[in-house]
């Protein structure tokens, strides 16, 4: 009867361990994505890394994590670092608008309209409402020589 008894105080200290750990992964994101609102681009940096490498960090959070983090390499210019983290976050959630903005900025950074044309209609396909996705998918049609857009989703919607 003690063992049960243990076992279960165990089992409970375990489970309760790993929602603090999952919600550090939460926090962290929202850490990153004050700090990015706020143009703290440092902080913003390390927080999304924090939230990548949290181990109880849900698929859906951690592609929004890639892809704040890719769209600071972006803004750097590092743009073969962005693409990577970018690819990540679609691979965790297919439905990240973040990560779709993002590529397909970095694409047409990168002289590739063709390739941020599909991220723009994607990003229209999941919210047709939202006044970036509409602006990056009709500058796509016609690329102007210079980018006029903001270079990652949180600076083009000021979430």
């Amino acid at each position: 009867m003690h063992r049960i008894i243990a076992l279960l105080v165990c089992l409970i200290v375990l489970l309760a361990m790993g929602l603090t750990l999952g919600g550090c992964g939460n926090s962290s994101l929202e850490q990153g994505l004050r700090a990015e609102r706020a143009g703290n681009e440092h902080d913003a940096f390390a927080a999304y890394s924090a939230a990548i490498a949290s181990t109880f960090m849900v698929s859906n959070k951690r592609s929004q994590a890639y892809a704040g983090r890719a769209g600071i390499y972006v803004e750097r210019g590092k743009l073969e670092l962005a693409l990577k983290d970018l690819d990540k976050a679609l691979q965790q959630d297919a439905q990240c608008e973040a990560a779709y903005y993002n590529r397909a900025v970095l694409y047409l950074l990168q002289g590739k309209p063709e390739l941020a044309q599909g991220d723009a209609k994607r990003l229209i396909e999941l919210d047709p409402q939202v006044p970036a996705a509409r602006r990056l998918y009709d500058l796509v049609q016609k690329p102007p020589a210079k980018f006029t857009l903001p270079l990652t989703w949180m600076k083009a919607t000021k979430k």
